[in-house]
């Protein structure tokens, strides 16, 4: 173990000692909803509770294909070990989907007081200006909230069947009663509310608003949203242009420099700097109540894998890139905790205690939720559905130049590259099965981006979301025991809607 890596090991050692403290009692005391807005102050601090307090990061890595069984003798967490086996999440807290689900909410709350209090500011009907930057904000946080959880209670977006399928309840207005009835909209409503919200929101997005841009939803992060947000829809067009907004007219000068300035930073250092706000490619930063930080993600018994012999997640995912020469390294640095406990460094924590002379509290995580390589990614993407290789391999060219040390004409991405490594579809699992049709090419090529995406975003749960909308089967292994399989087409894919919703009258999905 290097030097760096035993600091690593010492400073999580608080970690073990302090063991998983529930923050149930902290979740009481979120800013209060009742909060008297008399002022854009006010209105720019309630909307800073308007970013869902917990994260999607953990149960999303377990479920997808993207986790792998380390065996008996790891650190065993009941979301890990539920999600991975996709059983019902019987946890309510943080890493949960049930917590996620009523965080979302929460913010969307926050955001509809916020959007009722500055509507009642207009003046001859028309908004403040000086109250239009929240205004936006407040909107496209609300599509965004919506959009995440009709992305895991609802199915796939599909124009087939959007209409009918279950999606969840679409929230406009500020509670004035303890429990109220909803129903679920469908897939295709919510899909139709959440691209009011954006459009409308998305005009109004003023990055001077704010003392720290970073922190909410700025040009950038919003117009990443609205790209991601019409991939999903398969509007390819838009998606280009949501994207080149987002990343101007050097996309390259956004992506973060892993082969550059991150490739001459120690560990600790790279874990401070990949969630700055000066980091240029963090779009959009959320403070989050979680365990899913590098010692949860090197520890858990269903993570990152690296044995030889059984073809881990390193072997199968990390060492396989298909331009990647005997000249080249791969600038996705590793660490690790132990025997069996390498993680891929991304993302620290800080700790809050209850009290200065407390030693337990909550784990928070700084998690970059939109960056510029998402932006670039759904360009991609966007561009192979329109069938623009060139301008496709050009920002893989980019990418790839951030990832690869002494990249040269020999590791430029090509047809021919590209052919050679991903026309076979015998190394996936199961080929990708939108709901559009592509041609044998633009299939290729998919296959390409949907890998070197996969690889990008590990950790950050983001497979989750391409499993369900390429409808990929996942196949879990199980160490000493016969593998589980979720099937392309299982159920399970819509998470069941948490008991409480339930229990007052929500419809459950089918099982």
């Amino acid at each position: 173990m290097t030097q760096m890596n035993k600091n690593l090991l010492y400073i999580l050692t608080i970690v073990a000692a302090l063991g998983f403290t529930s923050c149930d009692k902290y979740l009481d005391t979120t800013p209060d909803n009742r909060m008297e807005l008399d002022s854009e102050e006010k209105v720019k601090e309630l909307l800073t509770s308007a970013y869902p307090e917990f994260t999607y990061g953990l149960f999303c890595f377990a479920m997808s294909d993207n986790a792998d069984d380390k065996g008996p003798g790891h650190q065993s967490m009941i979301n890990n070990e539920q999600g991975y086996f996709w059983e019902e999440f019987s946890d309510v807290n943080q890493d949960s989907p049930a917590g996620y689900w009523d965080k979302c909410y929460s913010a969307i709350s926050h955001a509809n007081k916020a959007l009722e209090f500055i509507e009642s500011q207009k003046v001859g009907g028309e908004i403040p200006n000086s109250y239009l930057p929240y205004y936006g904000e407040a909107l496209v946080i609300r599509a965004y909230c919506h959009f995440m959880l009709v992305n895991l209670w609802g199915n796939p977006y599909n124009p087939a069947t959007a209409a009918s399928d279950l999606g969840v309840p679409y929230v406009t207005e500020v509670e004035t009663v303890v429990f109220k009835d909803y129903k679920r909209e469908t897939v295709a409503k919510v899909y139709e509310l959440i691209e009011k919200d954006l459009v409308e929101g998305l005009q109004y997005i003023d990055d001077s608003a704010y003392d720290v841009p970073k922190y909410h939803f700025n040009k950038a992060a919003a117009n990443t949203f609205a790209s991601r947000f019409y991939l999903y829809k398969g509007e390819w067009q838009k998606v280009v242009d949501y994207s080149t907004d987002a990343l101007g007219s050097n996309a390259s000068s956004y992506l973060r420099n892993l082969s550059g300035k991150y490739k001459n930073m120690g560990l600790n250092e790279q874990i401070t700097e990949y969630t700055k706000s000066t980091e240029p490619a963090n779009f959009m930063l959320t403070s989050n109540v979680t365990y899913w930080f590098y010692y949860f993600q090197a520890v858990l018994q269903y993570g990152y894998t690296s044995n030889v012999s059984e073809q881990g997640i390193k072997q199968k995912l990390f060492d396989n890139i298909f331009n990647l020469t005997g000249n080249n390294e791969w600038c996705q640095a590793t660490a690790s905790f132990g025997e069996g406990d390498d993680f891929i460094l991304k993302w620290g924590y800080f700790f809050k205690r209850m009290d200065v002379n407390s030693d337990i509290g909550w784990y928070y995580a700084m998690t970059p939720k939109i960056v510029a390589e998402e932006a670039l990614f759904n360009r991609i993407e966007a561009n192979v559905m329109l069938k623009k290789y060139t301008e496709a391999e050009q920002d893989l060219d980019s990418y790839f130049e951030k990832r690869m040390t002494n990249y040269a004409d020999e590791n430029k991405v090509t047809e021919a590259n590209i052919t050679a490594a991903y026309q076979d579809d015998s190394n996936a699992d199961s080929p990708l099965n939108p709901w559009y049709d592509f041609d044998d090419k633009q299939r290729t090529y998919l296959n390409c981006v949907i890998d070197t995406r996969r690889r990008e975003f590990y950790y950050n749960g983001m497979r989750w979301f391409d499993i369900r909308r390429f409808n990929l089967k996942v196949v879990h292994k199980v160490k000493n025991g016969t593998p589980v399989i979720l099937e392309a087409n299982d159920a399970r894919k819509a998470l069941q809607i948490p008991v409480s919703a339930q229990q007052y009258g929500l419809q459950s999905n089918a099982r």
